[in-house]
């Protein structure tokens, strides 16, 4: 069900009266608070749905809610179409472990127990809201710009030079503070080969925002401040490849102009990496 005229969010969980105990009890609520619209995505065994109605609809919602309790096929598609698309994107699961196509591993979860309470479901709406919001943009941020960019002139003034620096700011200027966050961490810890998303998950783990690797990866993708190249990796005695991050030269530009750089003297070194790599 969902309301003409307002933002969607996508909701994929899996079948069972469990799962819908827990979109009734848990996930519309939390969605409803910030502002959006649950909207359920259903789909038949005996009548496969086209993969063109799923990333239909996905690419017109502003967010999707996925639970990946269970291996269902529809749920991963619709995942990986989330994920490419760079939407805002809300995991939970209440079977984590080991078996998560390698693929995602990287992407944040929210757990919550199998045989949860209902204190568990208070917590668990908690965080599917507090994740959302911090992911959704802000709305306030996109109101603020008008003012900025219709300055009004001094009346006796005559042509005033200073204007297209107000009414033009560049917006790679505004970047959240994990997008700075992600960026650092590749400036320290990417060597010649990059840094595996997994990696930078981890690392990110460490400061308590773990929740926002992928949004973060998404974002300075689409600001062109990163970028993903395929490298050879060693796991013992086998080779595979890799899609690793690496800065790009606006990223690392970036990271200078604001005093953010970290990693000066490895520049040389990067720089030669990135010659052989042309070459």
């Amino acid at each position: 069900m969902s309301e003409p005229g307002k933002k969607r969010c996508i909701v994929l969980l899996p079948s069972g009266p469990h799962f819908e105990r827990l979109f009734e009890e848990v996930l519309e609520r939390a969605i409803t608070k910030t502002g959006l619209v649950p909207s359920r995505l259903y789909w038949n065994a005996f009548a496969p749905t086209p993969i063109h109605h799923f990333v239909d609809e996905i690419e017109q919602a502003e967010a999707v809610v996925a639970d990946i309790s269970e291996h269902t096929d529809e749920i991963w598609l619709a995942v990986g179409c989330a994920v490419a698309m760079g939407k805002p994107l809300c995991l939970i699961s209440s079977a984590m472990g080991p078996s998560l196509p390698l693929g995602i591993q990287y992407l944040p979860h929210i757990s919550y127990p199998v045989d949860a309470s209902p204190g568990d479901y208070v917590d668990l709406q908690h965080n599917i809201y507090a994740q959302l919001s911090a992911v959704m943009p802000q709305p306030n941020a996109a109101l603020s710009e008008p003012p900025r960019r219709a300055p009004h002139p001094p009346p006796s003034a005559a042509p005033a030079s200073p204007a297209p620096a107000l009414s033009a700011p560049a917006s790679s200027e505004d970047l959240a503070s994990y997008e700075v966050m992600a960026m650092t961490i590749l400036d320290l810890k990417a060597s010649a080969t990059g840094l595996s998303p997994r990696d930078l998950g981890l690392e990110m783990r460490a400061c308590n925002a773990s929740a926002l690797t992928s949004h973060a990866m998404n974002a300075l993708k689409r600001r062109r401040f990163i970028e993903t190249r395929p490298v050879q990796v060693s796991a013992g005695n086998e080779l595979h490849l890799s899609e690793n991050l690496f800065l790009t030269r606006t990223g690392e530009d970036w990271l200078i102009r604001h005093g953010k750089r970290v990693t000066a003297p490895r520049t040389t070194a990067r720089a030669r990496a990135r010659f052989l790599s042309t070459s």
